[in-house]
Parts: C-alpha cells; structure tokens; sequence
C-alpha cells in the first residue's frame, strides 16, 4: 500500500531532481547499516562534520513539472542538507524535453542547489544535442527557472555545417535560441567534407 501510494505521488508531482535525494537517501542508510561495523570512527566522523550522506553510483530518472524527463548518473553523490547542496563526481545528464528535444550534458563535477534546482557543471564540460550541435566548455550553469544554460568560459560549438568559437554563451532550451557573447570566430564547412578549413567570419 505505502509503495503504490508513493509511486502515485511521483507520477502526479515530481520536480526536476528531487527524487535523487530520496534514493541518495534510502541507499545511504542501507549501505550504512550494512557496513556500519567495518567504518573507521575516524571516517565516521568527518562525513558527519562535512556531509549528510554519500552514496556512489547514483542512477536515477525524473520527470519534471513541464514534462521534461531528466536521466542523471554520477559516480558518486554528497548531500548537504543544511546548505541544499549535492555534490556529483563525475555526472552525467541527459535530458528530453516534453517536444522530444534531447540534450546530453557531462561533466567532472556538478553542483545542485536543491531548493532551486538550479545546477553547475565544471570541468570537461560537453552537450549534446539530438541535431548533432556539440557545445564544449570548462564551466555551465543551468536555470531551472528559465530552462537556460549559459557560460561566461569560453566555448566552441561544432556541427556537419560549422564551427564557431567564442567567449560567453546562452542556449535556451525550449526555444533553442543561441547566443555567443563576444569574441566569435566562425567557420564554415564543405559540404561533404568532415573537418575543412574553410571561410572564416568575426
């Protein structure tokens, strides 16, 4: 009864991410008091100090207020609950808009608020779109307000058609409005070609 009554509740009423904290959670105690015995009390102690809960390989799938169905893998998660913070190693995003749009984000490490779920991602940063753009970057931040994620690193698109270079970069994911803020270097390709070098515009 209670596990059909909280399935329900998922499918009416789920905000983006917000269940990750649930499975960090369930898994975390599990993991604990299995191996609570073989816990240095040193160890035990620091992750009081710093960190609610740590779980590795973190799986979980989401779907938002507007539609939008998020699929996030991390190889570890850290919530701190007095910050609203979680921390993820080596995380892994894909999401598919409510049209069916698909974005996939990766990154070294991600940092979520959760009260806003808004997120940054850091290091090695890579989307991808369902059109084949590839956007790559050291640093993003998502809105989840605004369905924007924007940069102001420097960043390179590349597609079959082109390659643009600049600094600072918004891409609104509903609309797929782009923009580069400055120092924009493009380049166009052949048509067949895989790489070229080609007509170049500032």
């Amino acid at each position: 009864m209670l596990k059909g009554l909280f399935t329900s509740k998922l499918k009416k009423r789920v905000l983006l991410f917000s269940g990750v904290f649930l499975v960090i959670a369930i898994a975390g105690t599990w993991w604990f008091i299995r191996n609570r015995e073989t816990i240095p009390k040193q160890a035990l102690q620091i992750m009081a100090e710093n960190v609610d809960l740590q779980v590795q390989n973190v799986t979980y799938t989401d779907v938002g207020s507007s539609g939008e169905k998020w699929e996030v893998k991390a190889d570890s998660a850290r919530y701190m609950r007095e910050e609203k913070i979680a921390l993820f190693d080596r995380v892994k995003i894909r999401l598919i808009l409510a049209d069916g749009q698909t974005f996939n984000l990766t990154g070294d490490q991600g940092r979520l608020k959760t009260d806003l779920k808004d997120m940054d991602i850091t290091g090695n940063v890579v989307i991808l779109s369902d059109r084949g753009d590839r956007f790559t970057t050291d640093r993003l931040t998502y809105v989840h307000g605004e369905k924007k994620i924007f940069t102001r690193s420097p960043v390179s698109m590349e597609n079959d058609r082109m390659r643009i270079r600049g600094v600072g970069l918004t891409l609104r994911l509903d609309s797929r409005d782009l923009k580069l803020s400055s120092q924009v270097e493009a380049e166009t390709k052949p048509a067949g070609a895989a790489g070229g070098n080609n007509a170049k515009k500032r």
